[in-house]
């Protein structure tokens, strides 16, 4: 829905950021496991995957149509459908490092609704904020490549604090009993065998983790666009060849 249209420089992205304004899904069947929910997914991110099939959420002037919300607007959608929903879920971009997340957290709290967050869990400080004050029903982690490879989706810091970073954000989840997952999205030349095993060690303190195909299509970096995704078949093997050490599903 959102696509590039052309570069932006950065005080426009934190202008855009401090607009104010997201994306909200009212209805979704897909973005919190076994739940009807509401979808919030909120601009601006750290890190600078390739392969990204929203690009416009990183170069904030080039969606294609503008952001359609507003704390307001979410407000008083939710004050009319709250009831009929069985959580909400905050995404992004990096939902912990948007400066509206603590609204967004009362809000959800307001209205009784179970939080799912969507984190590239590289935040544990701003995570744990969360967990200690039961915020969060669910957590979904993205594991985007194997850690001394962190530099090629955009981290600036070293290979090493990613994974610090991220062994943080998982054994905090696993300590306070909350649910969660881990993704991986696997994208050729990028995440393969050698990355997923690497990977392995940390998606191993997760209940699941989710393998994803690479979609072709609109991607930040548009030489990313036209890979060919793995086969159904190749994906398994990926899948098996870790499967050992974590319970995997293939989404």
């Amino acid at each position: 829905m959102y696509h590039w249209q052309r570069r932006s420089a950065p005080s426009q992205n934190q202008a855009l950021i401090a607009d104010g304004r997201f994306a909200l899904v009212k209805t979704t069947l897909l973005d919190y496991p076994g739940r009807v929910a509401a979808a919030v997914f909120l601009p601006g991110c750290p890190l600078r995957c390739p392969y990204c099939h929203n690009p416009g959420f990183v170069n904030l002037n080039r969606l294609s149509e503008p952001l359609n919300a507003d704390m307001s607007l979410l407000k008083n959608f939710l004050a009319k459908r709250a009831r009929l929903l069985g959580g909400i879920v905050y995404s992004g971009g990096e939902a912990l490092t948007h400066p509206l997340l603590p609204e967004l957290m009362e809000t959800a709290e307001h209205f009784s609704l179970p939080v799912k967050l969507d984190t590239a869990g590289l935040y544990p400080e701003a995570l744990y904020t969360l967990l200690k004050d039961n915020k969060l029903s669910y957590v979904a982690v993205d594991l985007k490549t194997s850690p001394e490879r962190y530099s090629e989706v955009g981290w600036k810091k070293s290979g090493e604090n990613a994974a610090l970073a991220l062994r943080s954000t998982l054994e905090m989840l696993r300590n306070f009993k909350v649910d969660f997952e881990v993704r991986t999205t696997v994208v050729p030349g990028l995440v393969e065998k050698e990355e997923l095993q690497k990977l392995s060690g940390l998606a191993e303190l997760a209940p699941l983790w989710v393998l994803q195909n690479y979609l072709p299509g609109d991607t930040l970096n548009p030489a990313w666009g036209n890979l060919t995704p793995f086969g159904e078949e190749k994906l398994r093997e990926l899948a098996d060849s870790i499967s050992a050490r974590v319970p995997i599903t293939v989404r």
